[in-house]
C-alpha cells in the first residue's frame, strides 16, 4: 500500500511542485524581461503549494516521518514510551479525521455558494475535496500507525512474560 501511496501522491506532489516551478520561471522572466507577468500567478501557486502539502502529508503520515522532539525519551521507561506513541497515534488520527470533515463541509459549501479566487474566478471547491481526501488518508494512516504501536507493545509484553 505505501508503495501505491508514494507512486500517486508523490506523483501528483512532484507534478504539481513542476508546474509551481515553471509558473515562477515563466512570471519572473516575463515580469523582468518583457514587463508582463503571468495574470494571477499569485493565485495558482496558493492553489499549488497547498496540493503539494496535502499532497505529501499521507506519505508523511506512512512513514512516520513527523517532526518529533526526543528531549526526554531516553528517560521515560518503554512502557510509557509505548503508552505515548499509541495515545499520540490515536490523538492524531481523530484530530486529522475532525479536520478531513470541517474542510469537506466547507467544500460542500464552496460548491453550494460557488465560491471562486478573487482574479482568475478558478472554482474552490476542488481545492477543499482535495485537501480533506488527503486529510482522511492520513486520518486513517494514524490510525493504522496506532494499532501497530498497540500491536508491537502487546507483542513486546507478551515475549517478556
Amino acid at each position: 500500500m505505501q508503495f501505491v501511496l508514494q507512486r500517486i501522491l508523490g506523483g501528483l506532489a512532484a507534478t504539481f511542485l513542476l508546474v509551481l516551478m515553471l509558473l515562477t520561471l515563466v512570471d519572473v522572466v516575463g515580469r523582468y524581461g518583457f514587463n508582463a507577468p503571468v495574470n494571477g500567478s499569485f493565485e495558482i501557486t496558493e492553489l499549488l503549494l497547498a496540493a503539494i502539502i496535502f499532497s505529501a502529508l499521507p506519505l508523511v503520515s506512512a512513514k512516520d516521518q513527523h517532526i518529533t522532539v526526543d528531549l526526554i525519551d531516553a528517560f521515560v521507561p518503554s512502557f510509557f514510551a509505548w503508552v505515548r506513541d499509541v495515545a499520540i497515534a490515536l490523538v492524531t488520527a481523530i484530530v486529522l479525521a475532525g479536520i478531513s470533515y470541517k474542510v469537506w463541509n466547507k467544500a460542500l459549501e464552496s460548491v453550494h455558494y460557488g465560491d471562486q479566487t478573487a482574479m482568475l474566478y478558478l472554482p474552490t471547491a476542488p481545492v477543499y475535496f482535495y485537501i480533506s481526501i488527503a486529510l482522511g488518508l492520513s486520518s486513517v494512516i494514524a490510525l493504522l500507525l496506532t494499532w501497530q504501536y498497540a500491536r508491537a507493545g502487546a507483542l513486546l509484553s507478551s515475549r517478556k512474560a
